[in-house]
């Protein structure tokens, strides 16, 4: 299995990208909402017409896109017209709702034509409250969940995309579920984080009987 970074700005790098050469991409977009993403600034004023033009180059080059957009943004990624919405159910979900209570699910849409099966369109997974590793990202993808994402939307031996890479969940979550992995993230020091947490990967799966024949390529940082 073959893992991928590049480190710079994914509209730039998706048009290096060649149609068809990903299965699916699967990712975590940033929400607008002024989190400290370190070089990302979280407040753009044309975060619309940007997320359409992220999400239009990733369909050119993959079959699919997965994606999470957070309660906020869930009428903005509807209006994309999707495919299809799954369910991620957090039982232990503990933030507020509009209707006095808490949210327990969190919207998954799917834009294109999976390239397999998908039996349900929603899974139960409880979030994890200790992920040391992922460092000072201040938004983590809980790695168990997001492993169960990867797996019931892909098969073993996909290559998966996911230009917000951050501090590398779902390339973990694809080294130790078999499938090949490209990550693109605009921050310096996320993208360091990424680099450790899927070598770390690389070096479990390794050194099991579950082998999984990898390399992390660490491409000259782009400028």
């Amino acid at each position: 299995m073959t893992v991928t970074l590049y480190h710079g700005d994914c509209l730039e790098i998706l048009l290096t990208l060649e149609a068809g050469s990903v299965d699916a991409v699967i990712t975590d977009p940033p929400y607008n909402v002024n989190l400290d993403y370190g070089e990302y600034k979280d407040t753009r004023k044309d975060y619309e017409q940007w997320c359409r033009e992220w999400l239009n180059q990733c369909l050119s080059i993959s079959n699919y896109v997965v994606l999470t957009s957070g309660m906020v943004n869930l009428p903005l990624f509807a209006s994309f017209s999707p495919t299809w919405t799954m369910a991620w159910l957090k039982p232990n979900q503990c933030s507020p709702s509009a209707l006095g209570g808490f949210n327990a699910w969190e919207p998954v849409f799917i834009y294109g034509k999976p390239n397999r099966r998908i039996g349900h369109d929603a899974f139960v997974m409880s979030i994890q409250t200790n992920q040391k590793d992922t460092g000072v990202h201040p938004c983590p993808k809980d790695k168990k969940a997001w492993t169960k994402l990867v797996e019931i939307t892909t098969a073993p031996g996909s290559t998966i995309l996911d230009p917000f890479m951050g501090s590398g969940t779902t390339g973990v979550a694809c080294v130790e579920t078999g499938r090949n992995f490209i990550g693109i993230e605009i921050d310096a020091d996320y993208f360091r984080i990424a680099q450790q947490r899927i070598s770390d990967a690389q070096s479990r799966m390794n050194g099991t009987a579950r082998k999984v024949d990898s390399t992390v390529d660490r491409l000259p940082l782009f400028e």
